[in-house]
C-alpha cells in the first residue's frame, strides 16, 4: 500500500467549541464577575491537563487524559480565582460530557474521504481513549475502524514520547502500509510533530489551534495548511 497519514485527534480533528459553550452556559456570570473569559479558562485547563498527562507518564504514573481532565477542572477554576465551591460536580460532569462528543473540524470528513479516494490509508493516533475517540468519528459520520486508531492508553505512554510514534511506525509496517518515506503525521500542535519527525514521519501542521508554527522553536515541517480543505488539496498534490 502507498502513502499513509496518521492524524492527531484532540484539537486536530475535533474542536472544543461545544465544551467552551457549556462552560459559558454554566459558569459564564461567575467568570464575568472575575473578568475571566470562558475560552481562556478552557485552554488553561486543557493545556495544563496535557502537561499533567505527559508528566505523569514520564514519572511512570500514566493516567488516562480523561481522568486528568475530570479531576483538575476545579483546580483550573481556582487558578483563575473562581472559588471551587462555586463549581458543582454537575458543572464538571456537563463539561466532561462535551469532551466525550467533540465536534469535527470543518471539512474533516471531506478530507478523510478525499485522501482515501486518492489512495491514502488514513489512521488516528491519539492521547485520548480508544472508544471515546472512535465515537467522535462515528458521530461525525466518518468511517474509522478500531484497527485504524491507536490510543496512548494501549501502551500507557503519553505523547509526545517518541515511543508513541515509533509504535505507530511499527504498526504500519506490520500492516504492510508503505515505507517510512510515504508516512505522514498530521497535527495542529508543533510539539506533536517534532516527535513524529524524530520517528521518521513526514509532518503536516494545521493552523486552526496554535495559529503560529513558531519555527524558531520547533523548526520547519514538511507541509503547512490553514484548514482541512487546504490540507487535502496539498496532500493530494503530493
Amino acid at each position: 500500500m502507498g502513502q499513509s497519514a496518521c492524524f492527531d485527534v484532540l484539537g486536530t480533528c475535533f474542536g472544543f467549541d461545544k465544551a467552551i459553550d457549556t462552560i459559558t452556559e454554566r459558569l459564564g456570570p461567575k467568570l464575568k464577575a472575575i473578568n475571566v473569559d470562558p475560552k481562556t479558562l478552557f485552554f488553561s485547563w486543557f493545556y495544563a491537563a496535557q502537561r499533567d498527562f505527559t508528566y505523569t507518564s514520564i514519572c511512570s504514573s500514566y493516567t488516562p487524559i480523561a481522568q486528568i481532565l475530570k479531576h483538575t477542572f476545579k483546580r483550573a477554576c481556582l487558578i483563575v480565582d473562581l472559588p471551587a465551591e462555586q463549581v458543582s460536580d454537575d458543572d464538571v460532569a456537563a463539561v466532561m460530557e462535551q469532551i466525550t462528543k467533540l465536534p469535527p473540524r470543518e471539512g474533516l470528513k471531506e478530507c478523510f474521504d478525499g485522501l482515501r479516494s486518492a489512495g491514502w490509508d488514513v489512521y488516528a493516533v491519539t492521547n485520548g481513549g480508544k472508544q471515546t475517540s472512535l465515537k467522535y468519528y462515528e458521530l461525525a459520520n466518518i468511517g474509522l475502524d478500531p484497527d485504524h486508531l491507536l490510543s496512548c492508553d494501549d501502551i500507557k505512554v503519553a505523547k509526545p514520547d517518541v515511543k508513541v510514534y515509533e509504535t505507530a511506525n511499527k504498526y504500519l509496517t506490520s500492516r504492510g502500509v508503505g515505507s517510512e518515506g510515504d508516512r505522514w503525521f498530521v497535527a495542529a500542535h508543533a510539539w506533536d510533530l517534532i516527535a513524529a519527525r524524530k520517528a521518521g514521519f513526514k509532518t503536516a501542521w494545521l493552523a486552526h489551534e496554535e495559529h503560529m508554527p513558531v519555527t524558531e522553536v520547533f523548526g520547519e515541517f514538511d507541509l503547512y495548511a490553514e484548514d482541512m480543505k487546504d490540507l487535502l488539496r496539498k496532500m493530494r498534490a503530493l
